[in-house]
């Protein structure tokens, strides 16, 4: 039986990559320097350095010692306005992965973090809205998919301009399996690629491969270009078949492809 690569969790909106159950304990190791590099620039009203740091070190201690909710994000209301951006970012990060840990979906995150994605640096705001895409229109609800290829492709080129904009951001490594999910759903659906085939044939649909094509030919040199045209040469030696020999080798190992196409 062949593994299903496909992370069915999306179904239910928890999806996130690089969230674990435990809250990191960081308030003793934070990085002074690192965030002072990113923080060009402090205007308005803006604390200064050292007291930024300080209300750093004290939401992190919140965070670590899983206080209420509520005293968390009040907390990060009063003093939103006196941070840089990327500390902005730190803790939101933060929350995101104290709600996962307690329990939140995706949808329930997202709306928790709302409120101050507007004080955020542009890669969170980009981050946020992919997350907000998916959460207000489900890619599936685990039986079957809800949306076209067409658009699912779509989603997964958007993650890739993101992670080429912010090749080092935080955001990456949290986005990294929802691209591939989108891949996967895209090439052979929730692990039966005859969704993609002609009625009653295995031959792939004609309408599913001028996609692929276009999306190859306006997309060069991009990674989803690639996985699409690597999936096309191996079903044109099965004659376009989905489930020709070449075909389910493609399905079987498309994680492993997938992760070497980066």
């Amino acid at each position: 039986m062949r593994k299903l690569f496909v992370a069915i969790i999306l179904a239910s909106t928890v999806l996130i990559a690089g969230c674990s159950g435990e809250v990191e304990k960081i308030a003793e190791n934070v990085d002074v320097d690192g965030l002072k590099d990113k923080a060009v620039e402090i205007v308005g009203d803006r604390l200064e350095e050292t007291e930024q740091v300080q209300i750093l070190k004290e939401y992190y201690s919140y965070i670590e010692q899983r206080m209420d909710e509520d005293k968390i994000i009040n907390f990060l209301k009063e003093n939103v306005d006196s941070l840089d951006e990327f500390r902005v970012d730190e803790m939101l990060f933060q929350l995101e992965n104290h709600l996962y840990a307690q329990g939140y979906d995706t949808k329930g995150v997202l709306q928790k973090l709302a409120p101050h994605v507007q004080h955020a640096s542009d890669e969170f705001k980009s981050y946020f809205r992919i997350w907000n895409k998916e959460v207000e229109n489900e890619t599936t609800d685990g039986e079957r998919i809800n949306i076209p290829a067409e658009e699912i492709l779509e989603r997964a080129l958007q993650i890739e301009s993101h992670m080429e904009s912010y090749p080092e951001g935080k955001t990456r490594t949290r986005l990294e399996d929802l691209y591939d999910t989108y891949m996967s759903l895209a090439i052979q659906g929730l692990g039966n690629q005859y969704v993609y085939a002609q009625e009653g044939k295995s031959e792939i649909r004609d309408d599913i491969l001028q996609l692929y094509e276009e999306t190859i030919r306006e997309n060069p040199n991009t990674r989803t270009a690639r996985i699409l045209q690597e999936y096309l040469d191996e079903i044109e030696k099965d004659e376009m078949k989905l489930d020709g020999e070449n075909a389910l080798y493609f399905y079987d190992n498309l994680e492993r492809i997938i992760e070497n196409m980066k």
